[in-house]
């Protein structure tokens, strides 16, 4: 890791310059502080721990992360295994991390969200944006308890800019619909009907965004392609009309929010006579398997850990060394075939 010697000497700066930036950027002037930063930048800088875990130590810092989690939504579940990791490794350095869960399959919230709101004494918070009818007052209420005492807050895996967040880190859902397009598009070599279909409600923003970056795609740029048929699965309900996409001759579908992909094997067991190609999001261990057998014929991968390290990690940059970060850190989208696993 590069010295703070070299750094001040790359910069053109004394050593006590470039403490003084990473202590508190406002000490200063702008455009020593960008040369400084330029420098950062250019060599992968990072703080040192031991400054770090001293910063920590001294300041008894607390982070609250909020979690959605069903049994049924494998990937946030799979986020929240993650967090938890991430989080014993900060607390080694003396970083505290609390959860805080909404919880669909009790259709309840948390068991201590009330301590947490009436007592809250945090020092950032990482949330995931709620938009279901029952759980939409509490994450109202927690972001707004969060706001009325200045406590810095953060979005992750979904945005929504009707809150003043400090920033996003996740999917670009319009982006990832697009890649959805285009998957179809070669799995059926541009021609035919399309489905889409997915777990759970319509009114999620990934839904909305990654339906809009899909149509719009298909629109400019396959004319032989066609959607034909659109159904959201409530409550993880197999109810897709299957003599509908039979009688409209479907030979894809778009599975946007795939949920625990339970549906996958409904459609290719019972209409085996389409020769479905489905294209859908995530790997985790029931679709490798699904991808494997050939039922799923792509996946389109955000890189899941990084939406929960990431955040921890701008938490702590911005606790201990007043780094504001930037308003979008959007995670890289790959595609997977049977021959990537």
């Amino acid at each position: 890791m590069i010295s703070l010697e070299k750094i001040a000497e790359l910069a053109g700066v004394s050593r006590r310059t470039v403490t003084r930036a990473l202590k508190d950027k406002a000490l200063v002037k702008p455009q020593t502080l960008a040369k400084i930063e330029a420098v950062l930048q250019e060599n992968n800088y990072t703080p040192n721990l031991a400054a770090r875990y001293l910063a920590i130590k001294k300041n008894h810092y607390r982070i609250l992360f909020m979690f959605m989690r069903a049994k049924s939504s494998l990937f946030h579940v799979y986020l929240y295994e993650e967090a938890q990791k991430k989080a014993a490794e900060l607390e080694s350095f003396g970083l505290k991390v609390d959860f805080l869960i909404l919880d669909r399959d009790l259709h309840e919230e948390s068991l201590n969200f009330e301590e947490i709101v009436s007592n809250f004494n945090y020092d950032f918070l990482i949330a995931l944006p709620v938009y279901e009818a029952y759980f939409k007052p509490y994450f109202d209420r927690l972001v707004n308890v969060a706001a009325q005492k200045g406590v810095p807050f953060m979005f992750y895996n979904m945005d929504d800019r009707q809150y003043q967040r400090l920033c996003y880190v996740g999917c670009d859902y319009v982006k990832a619909g697009r890649i959805g397009a285009g998957l179809v598009a070669l799995a059926v070599q541009e021609q035919g009907r399309v489905a889409i279909i997915s777990s759970r409600t319509s009114s999620l923003i990934s839904y909305m965004e990654r339906i809009q970056g899909f149509k719009q795609e298909i629109a400019e740029r396959y004319p032989q392609l066609s959607i034909v048929y659109e159904h959201a699965l409530e409550h993880e309900v197999l109810d897709v009309d299957l003599d509908q996409l039979r009688s409209l001759k479907v030979n894809a579908v778009y599975l946007v929010n795939p949920g625990d992909y339970s549906v996958v094997p409904h459609l290719q067991d019972n209409l085996p006579d389409l020769n479905l190609k489905i294209i859908t999001n995530d790997r985790l261990p029931p679709s490798e398997i699904l991808l494997k057998e050939g039922k799923i014929a792509a996946l389109i991968e955000q890189e899941p850990a990084k939406q929960v390290n990431l955040p921890l990690d701008i938490a702590l940059d911005y606790l201990v060394n007043r780094k504001v970060p930037q308003d979008v850190y959007y995670t890289e989208l790959s595609v997977l075939v049977r021959q990537c696993i």
